[in-house]
């Protein structure tokens, strides 16, 4: 525990029972216990079920905004991948102008032309040969419906074509579209780094099962601050701006001060305490998320004020007097769990008694 109120010395009353006021510096603190955390902290959760086949990083790494962090397989979501892929590049051969589909159906238009010639050629000929009446008109009549024919055979085998290509352009498109459909699934995956910062734990590893929205690793951005857990008799005296001055479990020998940056509005549940944030004025060296510490809240100091063990005072803020052996009210202005300020009742020259019932 980080008494502050003590370091410019103690005193002891046990071999005591009478004492003067005397004069020394006096500090109000209210104390409260705490972690450093960082203002930024998020865990990595999986968007798809797998297991875990590689880890990049390792706790403590520092990472980028988008790194790739850990990637997992499924050997279903694989194949629908591979499956999805092997459907686009056939469509797309069916697509392309060496697509046998489209071959045959431009042979056939390619053969209708070539009859169509032959038969136009032919009607010509019967048309010129009608005008003398060399051939029958039934003759003709056969050699015009051929020719009529073609004409309406390529206009439906150039439709048929027509619809061919924007049938195997819509497949192309649709099988394409399930195929970046499943890669962006396959993308899930992998899990990215959404910002700056450190890895601070990984909770899988190399095998394991990981389940849509399980927890992977957790990970911090952004600077560490105090979070400090104050009672809700003490919670009224902390004040944004306030100086604090804290003990890191993991350096007690050394006093870090900060400034309350935050007081969270809401009573915590969990803790049974307010939460207050403090940056620090000089960061610590590695700090580590989660190191506990101790604080003071720096309400009022004041330097050689008169001041008399705490022990000494009665209820009702009274001394009792050694030569009068009467109660005196006392003004009294800070007070710690060691000493009282004395602002007027007594004299430095009163000498008191150690109450009884302390």
């Amino acid at each position: 525990m980080l008494l502050l109120v003590t370091s410019l010395g103690t005193f002891s009353c046990k071999q005591k029972a009478t004492i003067k006021p005397i004069q020394r510096d006096i500090v109000d603190a209210v104390f409260a216990s705490g972690k450093a955390v960082s203002t930024n902290q998020y865990n990595i959760t999986a968007y798809a079920e797998g297991y875990l086949d590689a880890s990049w990083v390792s706790e403590g790494d520092k990472v980028k905004k988008s790194q790739p962090l850990f990637k997992l397989v499924n050997d279903v979501q694989q194949t629908q991948v591979n499956n999805a892929l092997v459907n686009y590049r056939f469509a797309q051969t069916n697509l392309s102008e060496n697509s046998p589909q489209l071959l045959q159906l431009q042979e056939q238009i390619n053969q209708a032309m070539r009859k169509k010639q032959t038969d136009s050629i032919n009607l010509n000929r019967y048309q010129n040969l009608i005008k003398t009446n060399a051939v029958a008109k039934s003759d003709y009549d056969k050699v015009l419906l051929d020719y009529q024919s073609d004409v309406s055979s390529i206009n439906v085998l150039q439709k048929t074509m027509a619809d061919l290509r924007h049938n195997l352009s819509l497949n192309e498109a649709n099988t394409k579209a399930r195929y970046q459909i499943q890669s962006q699934n396959n993308r899930f995956y992998t899990l990215f780094s959404e910002t700056d910062g450190m890895i601070l734990n990984i909770y899988k590893k190399n095998g394991d099962l990981v389940k849509k929205g399980e927890t992977v690793a957790n990970m911090r951005s952004g600077k560490i601050v105090a979070r400090l857990f104050v009672s809700e008799d003490d919670i009224n005296r902390v004040q944004l701006n306030q100086t604090v001055l804290i003990s890191l479990n993991t350096n007690k020998e050394r006093i870090y001060k900060a400034i309350v940056s935050k007081i969270y509005p809401a009573f915590d549940e969990t803790s049974q305490s307010f939460l207050v944030e403090a940056v620090f004025v000089e960061m610590p060296e590695a700090l580590k998320d989660g190191t506990q510490l101790q604080a003071n809240f720096i309400i009022g100091e004041k330097k050689n004020v008169w001041v008399i063990p705490t022990i000494y005072l009665l209820e009702g803020d009274s001394v009792l007097l050694t030569n009068t052996h009467k109660k005196i009210a006392l003004k009294t202005g800070i007070k710690t769990l060691e000493w009282v300020e004395i602002l007027g009742g007594i004299t430095g020259e009163d000498v008191l008694d150690l109450p009884k019932e302390k």
